[in-house]
């Protein structure tokens, strides 16, 4: 405490002392005014003065330096060295400048002047005013040019008078165009013209023409399947893709008119569907409506109205009437009639040996568990035809009406349990199968294990996993015979169960069966049957198919979406590629030569999940045969994203496919991260006059947008030259390009 009175004391001493030395009163005219700890600019600067502060110099050290005493903004007392220069006798203030006034204009041989005033002591300040620019009159040519000599034209400056002379050349003086090569569909043409003063010839290359296709029949359609047909050019023979046709009078989903509104009718007549569906509009209720009727009439079952479907519709048959019984070894025959017209169907029922007393297996297990599941003792499910399956069998037949000899289960009584099994669930609980954005998704796989033994048994793994969003419990494991496999028709139940479910690939079930080998023509299906938990719709998985010698069958799964006919693009929006140099501009417009019209690999959820080893992959128009297809597991952040992993992702020689609700469906995700494109074709358009190009490719440059006349210009120029489909789209109506989009691609 004594040391730091002692301080205080010191520092009020010198204060004194400086403020009795002799001293005399100045002002800083500076803003702001720098004082120094020492008389040099290299000491550091402790204080800035405000404009008009006073200050007391008590020093002069004769270099230009006042040693002065101030008080700073606290209101102590300080010292410090400051520049005479910044320093002045009369209290200075900030000039209040009125505005600028042109003394003297300028010209293009002059310069100007201008002033202005401070309002407050009249001090005068002026600044010149460059020189204006020459104002030339027109040019007037004074030596007459051609495109090989060079002539000269003048202006003079109506202010000074100065001449500018330039020199020039003439445009060359063509001839009109001589075609000297027709264009084709598989050539260029080319033109020339000829300047008539120095001879240079002017050569332009002619867009080869649009082929002259006509369809070529491949396969004709039937009364129940699309044909194929081929678009063939007739001049040059080139094949311009083929593609699915429908015979006459077919009715697809999203049609609509008259036809649509008579086939909605007679399916309220036969209460498929309701009244308020009849609008004339095919859309979702009319497909479910016509699926139900194809399902009860025996038909493919695919919401399509072929011919034979709506023939079948418009008839109002009878009853079926047995037209000869079927036996063990022999097909029977059964027939109705059409009560408005008199025709007549007939169908044949298949005969099989059917199942005896002593048989066993896993559908002899099926089969009482079926019975019992519906209140029927029939013992143990030990997969032994017994004396109590056989009871069981005879009483269901006795309640249905349905013709039973005890001791033989025929396939017949067959499916008349299975009908009854599946009667147990309504017809607005029945969903059929499922697809990816369906709540309840399931996954089926199924693999041979081992081969057949002495009796033409074979065994078979297999796993269930549903992907959807909804909990649900696995009921059964279906199969069907035959050519084509319709799941609530014609069943064997392999498998009975009740395990649960859970979303979102969150566990699966699996087992194995057996099953008999050797069950003549068509194929074996399978799919598994699940119930949901959140609102009790049964749900069917994909189909499992094995042929004859119980190899699956493989097949090949191609992107979503049609082929594009390039030579005729209307209201499309198309990712493109082409060089810079391809755009072109002719008296008629500027256009894009050699434009390649590609489609995004996109791919139907429900193929993608049932991809198995030895089906072929279509990417890129490119075919690759599957070695695997693994799911990866749902990520919890993001459980609408689902990823495939495809002959061993990206880390090994495949590729990764990736669904999102954005994507509509499957892509391609290769290790740049860039999805897969399959090229339609290549065209040439020409630009509308409206057209626009946006181009936002250069992140440091942002989007840039231009309009008809600069697009050429900014193609060719541009830097990078990149244009490929993942960054570039054409927005074409009627074949003239209205937009042109090139988007920054990481």
């Amino acid at each position: 405490m004594k040391k730091l009175f002692t301080t205080v004391v010191a520092l009020l001493i010198v204060a004194s002392l400086v403020m009795s030395a002799s001293a005399y009163t100045l002002y800083v005219n500076s803003d702001p005014g720098k004082v120094h700890k020492r008389n040099s600019k290299d000491s550091d600067v402790i204080s800035r003065l405000p404009f008009a502060g006073a200050v007391d110099v008590f020093e002069d050290d004769g270099n230009g330096w006042a040693h002065i005493s101030y008080v700073n903004k606290k209101g102590q007392v300080k010292t410090g060295w400051i520049q005479f220069k910044h320093l002045t006798a009369q209290q200075p203030h900030k000039h209040s400048w009125g505005p600028w006034r042109v003394v003297r204009q300028p010209s293009c041989d002059h310069k100007g002047l201008k002033e202005r005033t401070c309002t407050t002591c009249g001090k005068t300040q002026s600044k010149e005013i460059g020189k204006t620019k020459h104002q030339f009159g027109p040019w007037k040519v004074t030596k007459a040019a051609t495109c090989v000599q060079k002539g000269e034209r003048v202006r003079i400056c109506q202010v000074c008078g100065l001449h500018e002379k330039k020199s020039f050349l003439a445009d060359h003086d063509y001839t009109p165009w001589t075609l000297t090569r027709e264009p084709s569909c598989t050539q260029t043409g080319e033109r020339v013209r000829t300047c008539r003063v120095c001879g240079k010839q002017d050569h332009q290359a002619l867009d080869k023409l649009a082929h002259s296709y006509e369809w070529r029949v491949l396969v004709e359609p039937t009364d129940h399947s699309s044909g194929t047909r081929a678009k063939i050019c007739t001049v040059c023979g080139y094949d311009g893709g083929e593609e699915s046709f429908d015979p006459e009078g077919t009715l697809r989903r999203k049609a609509r008119g008259d036809a649509v509104y008579s086939m909605q009718q007679r399916l309220v007549e036969l209460g498929y569907l309701n009244a308020g569906g009849a609008d004339g509009a095919f859309g979702g209720g009319t497909e479910k409506a016509l699926k139900q009727f194809q399902a009860d009439e025996g038909l493919t079952v695919d919401g399509v109205a072929w011919p034979q479907t709506l023939q079948r519709l418009n008839h109002d048959f009878g009853p079926w009437e047995t037209v000869k019984e079927m036996t063990r070894t022999e097909p029977g025959e059964r027939k109705r009639v059409c009560k408005d017209c008199g025709y007549e169907q007939h169908e044949v029922v298949e005969s099989s040996d059917g199942y005896e007393i002593k048989s066993r297996g896993e559908e002899i297990r099926a089969l009482q568990q079926i019975l019992g599941a519906m209140g029927y003792d029939v013992g143990s499910f030990d997969g032994i035809y017994g004396a109590k399956l056989d009871k069981a069998m005879a009483k269901f037949a006795e309640e249905r009406g349905v013709h039973f000899v005890p001791g033989k289960i025929r396939p017949a009584e067959v499916d008349a349990l299975m009908n009854a099994w599946f009667e147990t669930m309504n017809d607005d609980s029945w969903k059929g199968e499922g697809d990816g954005s369906a709540p309840v998704n399931l996954a089926l796989t199924l693999d041979v294990v081992g081969a057949s033994d002495d009796n033409c048994i074979k065994n078979y793994s297999w796993t269930l996993t549903n992907l959807g969003g909804e909990q649900a419990h696995f009921l059964a494991l279906l199969l069907t015979f035959g050519n084509r496999a319709d799941f609530k028709r014609n069943n064997l139940v392999m498998v009975l169960d009740g395990e649960a479910l859970k979303p979102n690939a969150g566990n699966s079930v699996s087992g194995t069966f057996s099953a008999d080998d050797d069950w003549g023509e068509g194929a074996l299906h399978f799919a598994a049957l699940a119930v949901s938990d959140q609102s009790g719709a049964k749900w069917l998985s994909n189909e499992v198919t094995f042929d004859n010698s119980n190899t699956p069958a493989p097949k090949t799964v191609s992107p979503i979406g049609a082929a594009l006919d390039v030579n005729n693009l209307s209201n499309a929006v198309v990712p493109v590629s082409f060089n810079q140099g391809d755009i072109a501009s002719l008296a008629s417009g500027t256009f894009i030569n050699a434009i390649h019209i590609f489609s995004l690999d996109t791919y139907d959820v429900g193929q993608i999940e049932a991809l198995r080893p030895g089906d072929t992959l279509m990417v890129g128009g490119e075919a690759v045969e599957i070695a695997s297809a693994v799911p990866m597991p749902i990520n919890p952040e993001a459980p609408d994203i689902r990823e495939m992993e495809i002959n061993g992702g990206n880390e090994g020689d495949g590729f990764m496919m990736v669904a999102s609700p954005e994507s509509n469906g499957y892509v391609v995700r290769m290790l740049s991260d860039v999805p897969t494109y399959t090229e339609q074709g290549v065209t040439s358009l020409m630009l509308d006059a409206g057209c626009v190009y946006n181009d936002s490719s250069d992140l440091d440059a942002g989007p840039v947008t231009v309009s008809y006349d600069g697009i050429a210009d900014a193609i060719r120029g541009d830097a990078t030259g990149f244009f490929v489909p993942y960054n570039t789209t054409l927005t074409v109506v009627d074949n003239r390009i209205t937009e042109i989009n090139r988007e920054y691609v990481p």
